[in-house]
């Protein structure tokens, strides 16, 4: 019993230096696109910790700081493929700024979110605009004719090729948000089912070439899953 407490104590130790050190690197990016438009440090403080807030509340079991840092990561593999590498990496700092609504509206309310801060912050407004269109991609993570959109939306929808025990973490922490129930098990597949029936998953041959394959086989085993409940 003592070393399992030992083990668990190490773990819970572990998760929560990597969360820290995620977010302090998130920070420093943040800070070093937006200080050269003259926004003062306190007021860069004060907007950055709004997001953390935001994305650490007692819900956020996967739509959180990790899940940001995960979504860096990808955005980072394609990033001299991107015409405005800045721009798309704050619509991932905000994209999910504002995630548990009842009407649907979430990547609303996050773009707008987004347009507020960079407004105050100095942001030059065609980019801050940019930065909306990119969050509203999310919303359906169709095809497009913007070649930052479709990598953004690939960079985003990564996890669904992760090795089949990343993508069970995955699962078990969606399912958390939003607690176990009949409806969100139908609403869920619903969802599941969509992305299979795309032509592709990935728009970017880059993402497609990596994940496509896992995806397609870890949404699949999940449906399976569901209907045998």
């Amino acid at each position: 019993m003592k070393h399992a407490f030992l083990f668990l104590l190490v773990m819970a130790t572990t998760l929560a230096n990597a969360v820290a050190d995620d977010g302090a690197r998130l920070k420093a990016t943040y800070l070093e696109i937006l200080k050269p438009y003259g926004a003062d440090e306190a007021l860069l403080d004060r907007c950055w910790e709004e997001v953390v807030e935001a994305y650490t509340g007692p819900r956020r079991h996967y739509h959180n700081l990790e899940h940001l840092a995960n979504f860096e990561r990808h955005l980072h593999s394609c990033k001299d493929s991107l015409e405005d590498f800045e721009t798309a990496y704050l619509a991932m700092i905000y994209h999910d700024v504002v995630y548990f609504t009842t009407d649907g509206t979430n990547e609303d309310q996050s773009a707008a979110f987004a347009d507020r801060h960079l407004a105050l912050l100095g942001y030059p407004a065609d980019k801050v605009a940019r930065c909306h269109a990119l969050i509203m991609a999310t919303k359906t993570h169709a095809g497009s004719t913007d070649s930052d959109t479709n990598y953004f939306v690939d960079a985003d929808m990564a996890i669904l090729g992760a090795d089949p025990a990343a993508y069970q973490r995955y699962v078990a922490n969606i399912r958390q948000e939003y607690g176990a129930s009949p409806q969100f098990d139908r609403g869920r597949q619903r969802v599941l089912q969509h992305f299979l029936d795309m032509d592709r998953l990935f728009k970017t041959d880059l993402f497609f070439d990596r994940f496509e394959k896992q995806a397609r086989e870890n949404i699949a085993a999940e449906i399976r899953s569901l209907q045998a409940n």
